[in-house]
């Protein structure tokens, strides 16, 4: 298997398949309320602004797979980190549907791709696509320990 098929393997295990870690992104996700997603227990990030924080980092790569030299996320700015409130159950499944479609194209976009794309540089960026690549699943995951935590807060 090539470095390319064991990211997109990563991708989809820890997003909605049986990482070795536990639960997945979409399993943890489904045990969330709408109700407490608006919640600041430990800071100023809830559970929706995680959410939306790892899409706006997956359009970042998907833009980039694109070929989109000029966008770009400013960390700490308003794209990084996106102030949202979920109003009500429709609001969060399309919250929960758009993570879904950046999943999607995500995948779509590297099932076109070979190992070569690891070592091409992202355009407009001074590093190559290969850690990256690496990092969506892991970046997902650490967020993701915020959301759990979030969320047994919330309950109890």
């Amino acid at each position: 298997m090539g470095k390319l098929a064991y990211i997109i393997d990563d991708l989809k295990a820890s997003f909605d398949g049986k990482p070795w870690y536990g639960d997945s992104v979409m399993k943890k996700l489904e045990t969330v309320d709408w109700r407490c997603a608006n919640n600041q227990v430990y800071s100023t990030k809830s559970i929706a602004v995680l959410v939306q924080h790892i899409i706006n980092w997956r359009i970042f790569v998907i833009k980039k797979l694109q070929g989109d030299a000029a966008y770009d996320i400013i960390i700490d700015e308003l794209n990084d980190w996106t102030q949202i409130n979920v109003n009500n159950e429709r609001e969060w499944s399309h919250l929960i549907n758009e993570l879904r479609r950046t999943q999607k194209e995500i995948l779509e976009l590297l099932s076109k791709c070979s190992d070569e794309l690891l070592d091409k540089n992202v355009p407009g960026k001074k590093y190559t696509f290969g850690p990256i690549l690496q990092s969506i699943a892991q970046h997902d995951i650490y967020h993701l320990g915020q959301i759990a935590m979030l969320n047994v807060k919330n309950k109890s």
